[in-house]
């Protein structure tokens, strides 16, 4: 199996979906900060699509973390910094440097971190992720309605 693209992008590999589940799934392809920032990146692909890559703080340590785009998925790849379950991180925007603003407390104890699907910021647009790490919990707003989905067990 191939670890780089043409392009010279990682590869992540995302293992195969059983047969039995949702053939419909949604797919984060515009994510901003609250500046108006795109967090959507050519650098990662999860499978065929390009991943979010947000900025992450935990104490001195600073890195990026990537997210798959595909809602309920669970899986991410930490750069420059170790991360392990259950810690609270900082979320910030990798290009402006701004800490993702707080959409509300999550039922962990951490908070969700709120990301835009839209440039300009309006939380009737928006994806909520828990900055705690291994919390399931996130949701998504799309014209004020809220769709909470969780597929899988981990963040």
């Amino acid at each position: 199996m191939k670890r780089f693209s043409k392009d010279g992008l990682l590869i992540i590999p995302v293992p195969e979906k059983k047969e039995t589940e949702s053939k419909n799934v949604i797919v984060i392809r515009e994510c901003y900060c609250q500046n108006g920032h795109s967090l959507i990146s050519n650098r990662i692909k999860f499978g065929e699509f390009e991943g979010l890559l947000v900025a992450v703080e935990k104490g001195s340590a600073k890195g990026l973390i990537a997210l798959s785009p595909v809602y309920g998925e669970k899986y991410r790849v930490s750069i420059d910094i170790g991360v392990e379950e259950g810690e609270l991180l900082t979320l910030k925007c990798p290009e402006c440097g701004a800490k993702l603003q707080s959409y509300g407390p999550c039922s962990c104890g951490g908070e969700l971190v709120v990301m835009f699907t839209k440039p300009v910021p309006d939380f009737n647009y928006c994806i909520g992720i828990c900055n705690r790490v291994g919390c399931p919990h996130s949701e998504i707003k799309n014209e004020g309605q809220l769709m909470a989905l969780t597929l899988y067990d981990s963040l």
